[in-house]
């Protein structure tokens, strides 16, 4: 009896050990599968709805851009190229999915971070972004 109590904790203790190992190996496989997934796209920072609707995007919609992330629109990138669209998303629940890319609004980027897709739906958490852009060029004192 007592030989048949031992192994049964014995069983159990190593049932416990599985089960706890199983997700902490599934959260360093999935974290791994998320590095090997990260890619560098470039292409110019869009409100999804109003391009879907319209078609619009570029430098004259900047501002409708910004006022759609102000009311809370998730802003994507259309991507160079393939007219692929992904939505930013946030790398952990809360964080705000537009806070490197806002700035960008209308403009050309590289925007690099793991990129999830599902379907033919696909997103990107920017982890770094580089704006496309020519910087104006600096005026030239007059000379005299």
């Amino acid at each position: 009896m007592k030989r048949l109590m031992a192994i049964g904790l014995l069983v159990g203790t190593v049932c416990l050990g599985l089960a706890i190992s199983v997700p902490a190996q599934e959260e360093e496989e999935e974290a791994a599968a998320a590095e090997e997934a990260a890619a560098t796209l470039q292409g110019e920072v869009i409100d999804p709805a109003l391009y879907l609707r319209e078609g619009r995007h570029g430098l004259e919609v900047e501002d409708l851009v910004y006022d759609a992330a102000d009311g809370g629109q998730t802003l994507a990138l259309l991507e160079e190229g393939t007219e692929t669209i992904y939505l930013f998303l946030a790398g952990e629940p809360g964080q705000d999915p537009n806070e490197l890319v806002r700035e960008y609004a209308g403009r050309r980027i590289s925007v690099t971070g793991p990129v999830y897709e599902r379907g033919d739906f696909r997103g990107i958490v920017p982890v770094s972004v580089e704006s496309l852009e020519e910087a104006p060029a600096a005026e030239s004192p007059l000379i005299q």
